[in-house]
């Protein structure tokens, strides 16, 4: 299991092989690499509002690709180039989960798998989540975009004309 120092009442439920994603009873915990600041990463259940499923890419060939393009000026052959390193770019993009929280902030899990596992890795999280919430009385967050608010049970005026 992770070193990570659990909570009181905390179990783990599931870990990945690698060990640098663990879904507890409270928490979705990420270890990060080990030359790192900070070593761990974790959001509170309760605080997850929204995920994303993200194409990335690395930004060192996107780099090189201007750089080389820029270098067209002094020889036309470093057109190829630039167009080699544009195409590196998009042939090494893998999909990221980014989680958000209620609060705004965003964690990204390193994870490079097919999608029908990401999807059950989020139904996973959120039926954790869903227990959480049950146990604690409290409803799910919902992500505005800029701003996440909390759901109230406030009837809407719109359903009521």
């Amino acid at each position: 299991m992770a070193t990570t120092k659990l909570q009181t009442g905390e179990q783990y439920l599931i870990q990945t092989v690698d060990k640098r994603i663990a879904l507890t009873t409270h928490r979705l915990i990420q270890q990060r690499h080990p030359l790192s600041w900070r070593r761990t990463q974790a959001v509170k259940l309760e605080d997850i509002a929204a995920w994303e499923v993200k194409p990335t890419g690395s930004q060192l060939y996107l780099g090189l690709s201007m750089l080389t393009a820029l270098l067209v000026y002094f020889n036309e052959s470093f057109f190829l180039l630039s167009g080699f390193f544009i195409a590196l770019f998009f042939m090494t993009r893998s999909q990221k989960v980014h989680v958000l929280t209620a609060q705004g902030q965003s964690m990204v899990l390193p994870l490079d798998v097919e999608q029908r596992h990401i999807n059950s890795l989020i139904d996973m999280v959120r039926q954790a989540q869903q227990n959480r919430l049950d146990k604690l009385g409290m409803q799910k967050p919902v992500y505005n975009g800029a701003k996440a608010t909390a759901v109230t049970s406030e009837p809407n005026a719109m359903a009521a004309a």
